[in-house]
């Protein structure tokens, strides 16, 4: 039989063998698609062999979806992920060293604004973070214009988290993404996942507070000094706690003019 995978001959036999090694690659270099055109068609016209043929066909993963399989990027879309894969290790050495230098300046240091840009990329000049700090990445933090972070800030980004414009953290705030296995077994390995954390615009969280994983917070809300907030708070009222609970709502009357 001839090895020309193009001819246009309307036999169902034709048609699944052309098909067929379009599939494997038989002479012709693999071309899933058009096997599968051509074995849809024999199909139509009645042969079982190619409807048993294409039931078997899987498509090619693509380089996008292999790109999604690596550590970094199941970490950062909340999978299971091994926080020793290099890429992830290298990131947490960059972070320490660049949190290492942050951490000896200070506000009024005349290289404050470039080191914390070494630390957080791309963080807008409004913003303020007050040495020490500590995050895992600096690249999974998010922060609008006018955000404030009082001293010694806790911020582990293995998930991105996002921090509204003009927000306000107190002292000793720790915002944790990451999450190791309940299974102890799971626990032994260098394996967790991690899940975003999401606080809104114009938010106060006073001293010691700590947002636990997944946790979103509405905007302009307040959270009251030493409350663990272990779920999604909404917008406008003040909450507090251990765990965190809504306490009343805020911001229910227009605003006096000053």
């Amino acid at each position: 039989m001839s090895c020309n995978p193009f001819q246009q001959e309307n036999d169902t036999d034709t048609l699944f063998s052309v098909g067929r090694r379009l599939l494997r690659g038989n002479c012709v270099e693999p071309d899933i698609q058009r096997a599968k055109e051509l074995l849809t068609r024999a199909a139509e016209l009645g042969h079982r062999g190619a409807r048993e043929l294409l039931a078997t066909i899987q498509e090619p993963e693509s380089a996008v979806q292999v790109e999604d399989r690596t550590e970094w990027n199941k970490m950062r879309s909340g999978q299971l992920y091994d926080w020793s894969d290099p890429v992830i290790d290298q990131s947490l050495k960059r972070s320490r060293l660049a949190c290492e230098r942050f951490n000896q300046s200070g506000l009024d240091h005349p290289d404050y604004r470039e080191r914390l840009r070494e630390l957080i990329p791309n963080v807008p000049d409004s913003v303020t973070l007050l040495p020490p700090f500590h995050c895992d990445h600096g690249n999974g933090l998010h922060l609008g214009e006018g955000v404030f972070v009082n001293y010694n800030g806790m911020f582990l980004d293995a998930g991105d988290i996002t921090i509204g414009s003009r927000t306000l953290i107190g002292p000793n705030c720790s915002l944790y993404t990451p999450n190791h296995p309940m299974d102890y077994r799971l626990r032994r390995k260098t394996l967790e996942t991690a899940y975003p954390i999401t606080i809104g615009e114009d938010c106060w969280l006073g001293g010691n507070v700590t947002v636990c994983p997944g946790v979103t917070i509405g905007d302009r809300t307040v959270i009251g000094a030493g409350s663990v907030v272990t779920h999604d708070i909404p917008s406008d009222c003040l909450a507090a706690g251990n765990p965190c609970e809504v306490i009343r709502p805020l911001n229910t009357e227009t605003p006096t003019q000053p």
